[in-house]
């Protein structure tokens, strides 16, 4: 693979749509215990599990859908459809919509007490990816040969 095809903000988008990925798969994002006495029972839950997994999901195939448009259109020859002109933009769309289905999760189950290391991350990771986003989007207006 030619990494030479990709700018630097390429590469750090890509790099953090998939760390994103990461998150959402396999770190907790709720951790509940419960118990009293000696007695204690405790359990994680990711992002794409319960509750509301689907938005998880749904934030989960944005992000890979960042890095398959990147890999698509710098190492194939397809055309692919894109927002206003430009596939720049639609990457900063998907990370948007990404960004937008973390926000929903947490909107949808804000409980400051449960949330786990994963979820912390992912916000982190969720803002990083809208900014990386929009920075390869400004570079490719700036040179239109990348774009």
């Amino acid at each position: 693979m030619d990494l030479s095809k990709f700018t630097r903000e390429e590469l750090i988008m890509a790099g953090v749509a998939f760390l994103l990925a990461i998150d959402l798969l396999f770190l907790p994002w709720f951790d509940i215990s419960v118990g009293f006495g000696t007695f204690h029972v405790s359990a994680t839950s990711t992002a794409t599990g319960s509750p509301d997994g689907w938005l998880g999901v749904l934030a989960l195939l944005a992000a890979l859908a960042v890095v398959a448009d990147l890999a698509l259109e710098r190492l194939g020859n397809v055309d692919l459809p894109s927002i206003n002109g430009s596939r720049a933009t639609t990457r900063l769309a998907l990370a948007g919509v990404a960004a937008g289905f973390v926000a929903l999760k947490f909107l949808f189950h804000i409980h400051f007490d449960l949330f786990g290391f994963g979820f912390w991350a992912a916000i982190v990771l969720a803002a990083a990816l809208v900014v990386s986003a929009a920075r390869a989007r400004n570079l490719a207006r700036l040179t239109p040969t990348l774009a």
